[in-house]
């Protein structure tokens, strides 16, 4: 390549030979072109500006074809078709960018429509049903959520809390029937020994620091034991019913009268002063007398002994006494020529007198002193599962000068004169002697009561652990009161919890106190719930009250707690309990309580 003249010429040169063979050469052909010219002539090039192409080669200087690519020199011109194309992109890319922002904005209006609002409207259906509106949420949604699934949800919350709402009813209506089972006297349809230690502890927080006057009124019936004992049993629950029906009618209303046990009644008389009391107490000795007993087959006149104290000041131990001293004057109206109706005097002493004329509180007092005193009878408690007796459970009794004094005789003197623990104290030792000296068969259990006293007592729980040594051989079970645990649940949950991991089993004794059983169940330390005589009998009636201790039973059996029947006397309830799912059963058609000289491990067949 050459440039000449302004312009850039390539030179060609061909060998010519002169034959066929190329063998002898006889010279060269030149040809000369216009590069530029030849090239525009050749292609058209779009993007090159013809105009800027030229060779980097000075006027005269030759360079060779090899070197020719690197000395040309052009500038490229702008495609208008990618200029459109650019355009275009640009053009599409914001119409995009606009339909997405479109399109962002219709999604989020339909997802406050469709899912948004729907959720916030489940979320306050939910709130609502939380805070118990369930009877106004179907005032507040009319008409079904957008989303289907939302409203199915929807419909199966209102569904449950339906369910809730049904269950919750029929809790309240068990736990009321419950309660009314528990707090009144089978026999005679008046408020029982439970009932009466509620509304003492309540009589006490209301009238502690409040000026009353409170008048304390005991009944006894004279000579009960030998009516029971002349005209039989089923004549003598007739008297109780009679006396108790003619007490009612004389109290004025809105007095309650409760029976402690056996021919013992109670009454408290607020706002009152002595002289009314009296006249209350006079009327009930009338209504008694007026009353026929002789259709009962009782010849003989049926009459009572009034024993009253009267407090007129709020002093705490002054009411605590009340009791008490109710119950010397009581002692005292039975007295040969005292009247009918006697009212507590400080003359009358402290009651040391009555604790000494009075045989059986003497017997407890003896008891306490010398556990060997002590009569354990064991009632054996069938495992259903076997029908085998699995353990048996310590019953007291303390000999007397006229017989055995049973627990109905005992417990009332323990809990009058607050010696609960002390009694604890007693029968455990008695118990622990027998286990220790092998008088109980080996490979059997026991069951032990204790008081609500005394499970928190730091004495009695240092006794139970004594028994550590034993529970190798022997199954344990600890038997306590609801009310018991209620009214010092917190330390009697601890004490339990600790004989727990010593390997004693805990049974709740007596169920059936209502709102605090079903309330307080959950948190309580227990193994076994033991149905009282009263529920268990409830099985035999066809109506109501059968059926909601049928479900009681299933309820609790289904929050994992072994069920104990106890009074079971005949065939048929066992039958009864056993379908239920009770996992043991106790009463006379099992075994009656026995000294340990008859004790035996056998069937049920062998029972029979």
């Amino acid at each position: 390549l050459s440039h000449e003249y302004g312009h850039d010429h390539l030179y060609f040169f061909f060998p010519f030979y002169q034959d066929a063979a190329r063998t002898q050469l006889i010279g060269y052909m030149g040809l000369k072109f216009d590069l530029l010219r030849h090239l525009m002539q050749l292609r058209k090039f779009r993007y090159v500006d013809m105009a800027s192409v030229r060779v980097e080669v000075r006027e005269g200087e030759r360079i060779l074809l090899q070197d020719l690519v690197p000395a040309l020199q052009f500038r490229t011109t702008a495609n208008p078709e990618i200029r459109a194309l650019e355009k275009l992109i640009t053009r599409s890319f914001y119409e995009i960018a606009l339909l997405i922002a479109v399109i962002s904005l219709l999604g989020y209006l339909a997802l406050i429509s469709v899912v948004t609002k729907p959720l916030r409207r489940l979320s306050d259906h939910i709130g609502a049903m939380g805070r118990g509106q369930g009877a106004l949420l179907g005032e507040s949604y009319r008409g079904a959520l957008a989303v289907t699934e939302l409203e199915n949800i929807r419909q199966s919350l209102n569904d449950y809390q339906q369910q809730l709402d049904d269950m919750h009813v029929s809790l309240v209506h068990k736990n009321q029937e419950l309660w009314t089972l528990a707090h009144h006297d089978p026999l005679t349809g008046i408020f029982n020994r439970r009932a009466f230690d509620d509304d003492w502890r309540a009589m006490h927080r209301t009238h502690r620091d409040a000026p009353l006057g409170v008048a304390f009124m005991l009944f006894d019936c004279d000579h009960f034991k030998a009516i029971n004992d002349t005209y039989g049993h089923q004549a003598g629950d007739r008297v109780i019913q009679g006396l108790a029906e003619s007490l009612n009618g004389a109290l004025r209303a809105g007095d309650r009268l409760y029976r402690l046990g056996g021919d013992e009644f109670v009454t408290m008389l607020f706002s009152t002063d002595i002289e009314r009391a009296r006249q209350v107490a006079e009327r009930c000795l009338e209504h008694v007398l007026r009353y026929d007993f002789s259709a009962y087959g009782v010849k003989e006149p049926v009459r009572i002994s009034v024993g009253i104290a009267y407090l007129d000041d709020a002093a705490d131990d002054a009411l605590q006494r009340l009791h008490r001293q109710a119950d010397i004057a009581m002692y005292y109206a039975k007295r040969p020529g005292q009247g009918k109706v006697t009212v507590y005097s400080p003359e009358m002493g402290t009651g040391q007198e009555a604790v000494v004329s009075n045989a059986e509180t003497s017997a407890v007092y003896e008891a306490m002193a010398d556990p060997d005193r002590l009569e354990m009878h064991y009632q054996p408690v069938l495992a259903l599962s076997t029908m085998r007796i699995e353990y048996y459970e310590a019953l007291v009794r303390i000999p007397g000068e006229h017989g055995l004094i049973m627990p109905a005789s005992i417990f009332p003197v323990v809990e009058l004169r607050g010696l609960e623990c002390e009694f604890d104290l007693a029968v455990l030792e008695r118990v622990r002697r027998d286990l220790a000296l092998g008088r109980v068969p080996a490979g059997a259990g026991v069951s032990l009561n204790v008081s609500g006293p005394g499970i928190v007592n730091a004495r009695v729980n240092e006794k139970l652990l004594q028994y550590a040594p034993l529970l190798s051989t022997y199954k344990l079970v600890l038997e306590v009161t609801e009310t018991a645990l209620i009214t010092q649940i917190a330390q009697a949950s601890a004490n339990l919890n600790r004989l727990r991991k010593q390997g004693f089993i805990i049974a709740l004794d007596d169920f059936g106190s209502g709102y605090s059983s079903l309330r307080y169940l959950s948190s309580m330390p227990v193994d076994l719930v033991k149905f009282d005589i009263a529920l268990v009998r409830s099985l035999e009636e066809t109506g109501r009250q059968g059926v909601f201790v049928e479900d009681l039973a299933r309820m609790i059996k289904d929050a994992g707690y072994q069920l104990v029947a106890e009074g079971i006397e005949t065939e048929a309830l066992l039958q009864r309990v056993t379908a239920l799912g009770f996992s043991h059963a106790q009463g006379f058609h099992i075994g009656r309580p026995a000294p340990l000289e008859g004790l035996r491990t056998v069937s049920l067949r062998t029972v029979n």
